[in-house]
């Protein structure tokens, strides 16, 4: 047996699933869009102010790229995630070196989103321990993981109308009261302050990078990339309609608020039946938060499964649990810190390996055969 069939079967030993390219945009949309709902109005609000509407605009260009440039890496290395890809472009050992920081990447940006979501719900569970918190969410999301793409693909799917509706359902309360003149004027200030506002969405579209893991399992893969471009698309116009609802009915506040969401649900009441719908707003968190930590989670498991060469990563979906729960407090000793890493670093953080790395080892990758191509030719 060749090399390349035993890579090949080492390959489907470790996921065997396979999902739609439909499952895959319904599984990235909460991953992009659950935490860019909850803060992204007030993180914009405070450099764009009312031009925060145009900040997503912006954003998304990386989210296009991100998109791209992982479509681009699969044409090129059908059938791997962007840990094999890397040792086929650098090498064996620079590859190993580079897959092994991905893998840390992950899993540290994983802690910190499952500390995000623990120190939110701390508000309403004033006396739940955050370990207990981010304790159960691990262990629920495991389950998904231990299921496989599949599994967790179609928990996705299930759960989409869930993360949606309601959010549709409140804007649509509260419709009468919004103020669109709050909007004027536009680019009162020039460009500068909505592309500032722009800085953290950046992180939360390069997410979408995670489709390197799930376009090799793919039914059709030929529609993996049209169905990336279409999610970074809705999540875009989700982001603006998201910042202009709460820039109608809060105005000047919205970058004073912390979750501006969550006061907008509040404010709804409509016949004395539907009345303060933060526990909504929470649920649709919940939901979001459970789909992003499991896809974080999927990658982070099947990523160490490929560097270590396993033959299946069940094995290791716990043990990488127990090191998501400790990397969710360790470096993040309160809310302060994870707010201040929220506005700069972890964008950067995900820009960098979620974008930019990859982009220049797209252009390894066309050198390395633009190359190859000239000595044959010479050869000839």
């Amino acid at each position: 047996m060749t090399p390349n069939h035993s890579q090949g079967d080492q390959r489907y030993m470790l996921e065997t699933g396979k999902i739609s390219a439909l499952q895959m945009g319904m599984t990235i949309y909460p991953v992009m869009m659950s935490t860019a709902m909850l803060a992204g109005p007030n993180i914009m609000a405070r450099e764009a102010m009312n031009d925060l509407w145009i900040s997503p605009i912006w954003a998304s260009l990386i989210g296009f790229l991100s998109v791209y440039t992982t479509s681009q890496l699969h044409a090129k290395y059908p059938q791997k995630t962007f840990i094999e890809q890397s040792e086929e472009i650098l090498g064996k050992l620079f590859g190993k070196l580079l897959s092994f920081f991905y893998v840390c990447f992950l899993l540290q940006i994983n802690g910190y989103i499952v500390r995000e979501y623990a120190d939110f719900i701390s508000i309403f569970l004033i006396k739940t321990p955050l370990s207990m918190i981010s304790g159960v969410l691990v262990l629920v999301c495991a389950m998904a993981v231990m299921g496989g793409v599949e599994v967790m693909a179609r928990s996705a799917q299930f759960f989409f109308p869930l993360f949606v509706i309601p959010l549709l359902v409140m804007i649509g309360l509260i419709f009468p009261d919004l103020e669109p003149r709050n909007i004027f004027p536009i680019l009162g200030n020039g460009l500068i302050p909505s592309l500032k506002g722009a800085i953290t969405p950046q992180g939360w579209f390069s997410e979408v990078f995670l489709i390197s893991f799930l376009l090799p399992f793919l039914t059709d893969e030929k529609k993996g990339k049209r169905y990336g471009m279409i999610t970074v698309g809705l999540v875009m116009i989700s982001m603006i309609m998201v910042n202009l609802v709460t820039f109608f009915l809060m105005g000047d506040a919205t970058g004073r608020i912390l979750f501006p969401v969550m006061d907008t649900a509040r404010y709804v009441s409509a016949a004395d039946f539907f009345e303060n719908l933060e526990s909504g707003v929470m649920a649709i968190w919940v939901i979001g938060a459970f789909v992003k930590v499991s896809m974080f989670y999927y990658a982070t498991v099947l990523g160490a499964a490929q560097w270590l060469n396993l033959t299946t990563y069940r094995p290791i979906v716990l043990p990488i649990g127990l090191l998501t729960v400790i990397f969710s407090f360790w470096g993040l000793p309160n809310l302060a810190v994870v707010g201040d890493l929220h506005l700069l670093v972890i964008p950067v953080l995900l820009v960098s390996f979620c974008c930019l790395i990859p982009v220049i080892l797209l252009v390894i990758s066309a050198f390395k055969k633009s190359n190859t191509a000239y000595k044959g030719a010479r050869s000839g």
